[in-house]
């Protein structure tokens, strides 16, 4: 006779390609929506990207115990722990020191994984998380929208222009976060974002740095710059 697998056994574990979607994607599955109009301790996927922006540079068990705290979420370090130790959650990826000593930093997500673990045992129940996992899989999404998901934007144009303007990155990590597991495709599409910014740098920058230094050597004077025109009109309003 085939064993039942227990839920915790069912628990998909930190770091797998399932995690990463259920965790983000938790709004969507039976109950959460009620639970949070019911005043249950969940969090919205606005609390999560805010406190992911703003823990960027990871969490202590001090942070990651006043936030929950504030949440109404009661959650002993020894849970903590026991969930780190069944690879339910990150171990330290970093340490930090502190007036008090030097202390473990976890991931910037590490609320929004311990938000889905509280709904997965407390709300869910195994026929939904069936369910849930069988359509996920099922589901197929274009490579733009799992990119840009991984932006700040939800925008690959947006993200791209932030890359060539400013030299942010995160296009280049969501592209290999999101096709992580199709190589090939991967590299092909980072190749053509670096040529991309490689077009830029050798035609477009230059001529962006030709027209700001030649404004950098014309002069005119403040009087000159003045609008009159808007003056008239403020004093007739």
């Amino acid at each position: 006779m085939k064993q039942k697998l227990r839920k915790s056994d069912r628990l998909p574990k930190y770091g797998t390609p399932l995690r990463d979607l259920l965790i983000f994607g938790v709004i969507a599955f039976p109950g959460y929506r009620e639970g949070l109009e019911k005043g249950l301790p969940l969090y919205t996927m606005e609390e999560l990207s805010e406190i992911k922006e703003r823990y960027k540079d990871g969490l202590t068990w001090e942070d990651i115990d006043f936030l929950l705290s504030k949440k109404g979420i009661i959650f002993k370090k020894a849970t903590f722990r026991k969930y780190i130790q069944e690879g339910n959650l990150s171990k330290a990826i970093n340490y930090r020191n502190t007036e008090s000593g030097r202390v473990a930093v976890f991931p910037s997500d590490t609320i929004a994984h311990i938000n889905f673990i509280q709904y997965y045992y407390k709300i869910m129940d195994g026929a939904d998380f069936d369910s849930v996992i069988k359509s996920m899989i099922e589901q197929q999404i274009s490579y733009h929208d799992a990119i840009a998901s991984r932006t700040d934007f939800d925008n690959v144009y947006a993200a791209i222009l932030r890359y060539i303007c400013w030299g942010d990155a995160q296009i280049e990590t969501a592209i290999k976060k999101a096709l992580k597991r199709r190589p090939n495709d991967r590299d092909k599409y980072l190749k053509m974002v670096q040529n991309i910014y490689g077009k830029f740098a050798d035609t477009i920058e230059k001529d962006i740095n030709d027209l700001v230094s030649q404004l950098q050597g014309e002069s005119i004077t403040a009087f000159e710059t003045i609008d009159f025109d808007q003056e008239e009109k403020d004093e007739q309003n």
